[in-house]
């Protein structure tokens, strides 16, 4: 097993700075002034679509294909088009657009079932979709150009909720990558936005390596998102990422508690019972709750002033006195991973509760409505709520099939703004910063008063005093947490990082090339395998149905098991 090298700083991350070409800048993506529900509010980011350059907010990050709403999503005056206030595409008006293997006509596309692993689409609930093929280009705000985008063209969509009623769609999702720099659909080839910025030689400032590093931040408390093509912020940390939660629980970091203990574990529960092993879960941007077994859910709702609305499966928080004390202490709901097979080493992200009191608005609901978002759900995936707090990324490499991803904790309201960094193409290490978490917090909550007594109502849980303390079998403390390195097959991604706070993993490169892509952007040659490379596991694409990678079969989505 590859070797780890330990840290004692407190846990998010910072990208080392490789230059990989002379000029090689990362490019900070803009953030809308606007924020978006129904859901969120969430933020979202900013680009130009068409030879026009029509102004559209999208959510990051899907592979592979861009989802684009087409402006035949609002064709039905009738009702209120919630999705025109992020923008829509005009094809008719875009003169660069390139359109594959779908009707003129809208209506007679069929719908299809737009379905994820967690039994959602991009918008929450189950998700059905006219879906076209479509090409066409962006405008970065720096002026950069990447011609013939890879997007899936929405002429029409719903999503259906427990009710069995029908809700429209409000924002499109912005795909940042994959594990090859193009996407090759019917013989065509399609650009992927980081790869373009990286290996497009006509541009004079390129971005240092195909990479990307993204904290989505928050609408309230207000904790601006971030997202750099090619680098980092030095005060974030770094698809669909999958890695093993091992558990669920409820702490509180300084101050009286409001509950009746002071932490608890335990709480990740299906099939009746507390697990006894980790479950793969998906990390998804592109969808808005927690889908949990509902055991867990429900685990979780037992220790909050919660009701559970069965019309939406959404768990709306009564604003009473318990309330306010639960999402304006430090309290935190904390998800503890495995950092690898041997089940020795963990993970811990912690979303304070101050970050899980979001908001319904129409047309899921007639009145504004603060939630608890935890969905119950047959599969397992951490949405938006969960990466309101975590910072994820990736570096694609040399775009052949292999390349890391990043997870840590990210910081509250209080960081402030800091520098980009680098991630360069060979870049393995991940430097932590010297900030605390708490401290990232200050000003923004308030630590309750010692109370007389605090008792722990469930002493079959644990319970241990809100220091956090190592796993019994890691031998670190909560300093000292690291990450690993994943390989995944040969077609999705071979290697990809979980870190909190610095990682330092070996990995096996594939040999094999990609042709279509490799001449076109001359990359250079994959080096020498190396040696002690990790277990296999294996990664899904984020498109499940006719815009694929090519060659290869379309994946359907299933319970991650």
């Amino acid at each position: 097993m590859a070797p780890y090298a330990t840290e004692y700083l407190f846990c998010w991350l910072l990208a080392t700075a490789t230059v990989v070409h002379a000029d090689g800048i990362p490019w900070t993506m803009p953030w809308s002034d606007q924020s978006y529900g129904p859901d969120g509010p969430w933020h979202a980011v900013s680009v130009n679509l068409g030879s026009n350059k029509q102004p559209i907010d999208l959510y990051p990050s899907d592979r592979w294909a861009s989802v684009i709403l087409i402006d035949t999503v609002c064709s039905d005056d009738s009702t209120p088009c919630y999705a025109r206030r992020a923008g829509l595409l005009d094809i008719d008006a875009s003169t660069s657009a390139v359109i594959l293997n779908t009707p003129t006509d809208p209506s007679e596309i069929q719908w299809l079932s737009d379905q994820s692993s967690a039994g959602v689409n991009n918008w929450g609930g189950t998700g059905y979709v006219k879906e076209g093929i479509l090409a066409d280009t962006i405008t970065l705000q720096n002026g950069h150009k990447v011609p013939n985008v890879s997007i899936a063209a929405i002429y029409d969509a719903y999503q259906e909720y427990p009710n069995g009623k029908r809700y429209p769609v409000s924002v499109g999702t912005l795909s940042l990558g994959a594990t090859k720099p193009t996407h090759v659909v019917d013989g065509n080839i399609f650009n992927l936005l980081s790869a373009w910025e990286h290996w497009n030689d006509s541009s004079s400032d390129r971005i240092p390596s195909y990479s990307w590093g993204m904290h989505i931040g928050s609408v309230e408390p207000d904790i601006p998102g971030s997202l750099i093509l090619g680098g980092v912020d030095d005060t974030r940390h770094l698809g669909n990422l999958r890695i093993s939660l091992e558990d669920i629980g409820i702490g509180v970091a300084t101050g009286d508690s409001p509950f009746d203990f002071e932490n608890k574990s335990g709480l990740f529960k299906w099939g009746n019972s507390v697990s006894s092993r980790a479950k793969r879960v998906e990390i998804d941007p592109t969808l808005p709750y927690l889908y949990l077994p509902k055991e867990t859910c429900d685990t979780l709702a037992a220790e909050l002033p919660v009701t559970f609305n069965e019309d939406l499966g959404l768990y709306f928080w009564n604003t009473d006195e318990s309330y306010e004390k639960m999402t304006s202490s430090l309290a935190y709901i904390s998800f503890t991973f495995e950092k690898d097979a041997t089940n020795t080493q963990n993970i811990t992200i912690k979303v304070p509760f101050q970050l899980l009191k979001l908001t319904l608005q129409e047309p899921l609901v007639e009145h504004n409505t603060t939630y608890f978002p935890c969905y119950p759900s047959d599969s397992f995936v951490l949405g938006r709520a969960f990466l309101q707090a975590a910072f994820i990324g990736t570096n694609w490499q040399e775009g052949i099939g292999s390349g890391y991803w990043f997870l840590a904790q990210a910081p509250g309201p209080a960081i402030g703004s800091g520098v980009q960094q680098s991630i360069g193409m060979d870049d393995e290490t991940i430097k932590p910063s010297a900030n605390s978490w708490e401290d990232s917090w200050n000003g923004y909550w308030e630590p309750l008063p010692s109370k007389t007594s605090n008792s722990n109502s469930n002493p079959s849980l644990s319970t241990e005093a809100k220091t956090e303390t190592s796993s019994s079998n890691s031998g670190l403390s909560t300093g000292a947490k690291i990450g690993i390195g994943i390989g995944c097959a040969a077609d999705g991604l071979v290697l990809f990082g979980i870190l909190a706070c610095l990682i330092i993993s070996r990995r096996r490169r594939t040999t094999n090339s990609y042709p279509e892509t490799k001449d076109e952007y001359s990359m250079a040659p994959s080096p020498a395998e190396k040696a002690n490379a990790l277990p296999v596991t294996e990664l899904y694409t984020r498109s499940d149905k006719g815009i694929q990678e090519v060659p290869g079969s379309t994946t359907i989505r299933h319970e991650l098991s």
